[in-house]
């Protein structure tokens, strides 16, 4: 029997992270290393305006990094070679204090060993819009980054991000991973379940930060809180070891 994959989002699912709470702290503080180089500019403005950017390309060759950066530079008017070693210092120094705005969730790191000691595919699909050295203390908050997934999804390594459906397609065709053999889990709705579901994958949303829903959702799909995830996953025949 092949084992499934299993495609797990990060933030509000293995990992308590309100990005309304991170996202304003995020740019507070990578606004204090920048300010002498905005020349007055809004950080966060023209940060989201490259990530609008990054999410409309569809140029497979072309990586959510290269894609940012390249937009990103040119609305500051920073060149990559004096910008980018203000990022590595922000991401060393600043970055961690951000773990104060999440907390470990208690079933994420058993769940996550089952799965890989089950011999599943398990890939970790937060959406690719930091780099990878941010992703990886995301994970090592999470009480996860000394274990062995198939993929970590950052700005370096993806081409596309959530909600594009290619976003998926481009990590099963890295982890040699089928539709119909594949699982979704993800706490946001429009980005993580519908284009997940638009491809074939089976999903499970995460509900412990959201309401009970009150009646099944549009799409067919499995609910529940992580802790129920869990327990679904030791009752399924490919947890049996």
């Amino acid at each position: 029997m092949t084992q499934p994959t299993f495609l797990l989002d990060l933030d509000d699912t293995l990992l308590s992270n309100s990005m309304a709470e991170f996202l304003p702290a995020y740019f507070n503080a990578l606004n204090q290393r920048l300010a002498p180089y905005l020349g007055g500019q809004n950080l966060r403005q023209a940060m989201s305006a490259a990530v609008q950017v990054t999410q409309a390309n569809q140029n497979p060759t072309v990586t959510n990094l290269e894609a940012f950066m390249a937009d990103f530079t040119r609305r500051i008017n920073v060149d990559p070679a004096t910008l980018n070693p203000i990022l590595a210092e922000f991401y060393r120094v600043d970055f961690p204090h951000l773990r104060a705005f999440t907390s470990r969730r208690r079933h994420a790191r058993p769940l996550v060993e089952l799965l890989l000691a089950a011999g599943c595919t398990v890939v970790i699909a937060t959406n690719p819009l930091f780099p990878a050295v941010a992703v990886g203390q995301r994970l090592a908050w999470a009480g996860l980054n000394n274990l062995e997934f198939a993929l970590v999804t950052s700005m370096e390594n993806s081409h596309y991000s959530k909600p594009n459906p290619n976003y998926y397609r481009e990590i099963l065709q890295k982890v040699g991973g089928a539709p119909d053999s594949a699982w979704m889990v993800g706490d946001d709705w429009e980005r993580d379940i519908v284009p997940a579901q638009s491809l074939g994958l089976r999903t499970w949303w995460i509900t412990d930060h959201l309401p009970a829903p009150v009646a099944t959702p549009p799409l067919e799909t499995c609910y529940g809180p992580l802790s129920e995830f869990l327990s679904w996953v030791k009752a399924q025949p490919f947890a049996a070891i």
